[in-house]
C-alpha cells in the first residue's frame, strides 16, 4: 500500500493549490491512502520543516507542490516499484 501524506498549515499561502492538487490528483489513485495533516492540529514530524510537504510512505518526496504530472508520476513509479 502508497501512503501519501501531505503536511499544511492555515498561514501556508500555498496550501489552497495543495487541496486543489490533491483533489485532482487522488480519483487516479484509489490504493493510495491520502492524508492531508494540517500541522495546526496534528503534530510535526522532525523532516517536516515546510508547508506544504508531501511524504510517500513516510519520505520526503516534494518540499512545496508538485505540478499535477509530478505527483502522478512520483505515484506511479512507486506503485510500479512495489509491484516488482
Amino acid at each position: 500500500m502508497i501512503k501519501l501524506q501531505v503536511y499544511i498549515s492555515d498561514e501556508c499561502w500555498t496550501c489552497e493549490e495543495t487541496r486543489r492538487i490533491l483533489a485532482d490528483v487522488s480519483p487516479d489513485f484509489p490504493d493510495v491512502e491520502i492524508e492531508l495533516l494540517d500541522l495546526n492540529n496534528h503534530h510535526r514530524p522532525d523532516t517536516v520543516f515546510a508547508v506544504p510537504t508531501y511524504l510517500i510512505n513516510g519520505q520526503i518526496a516534494f518540499l512545496g507542490n508538485p505540478t499535477r504530472s509530478e505527483l502522478t508520476q512520483k505515484l506511479l513509479s512507486v506503485r510500479h516499484a512495489l509491484h516488482t
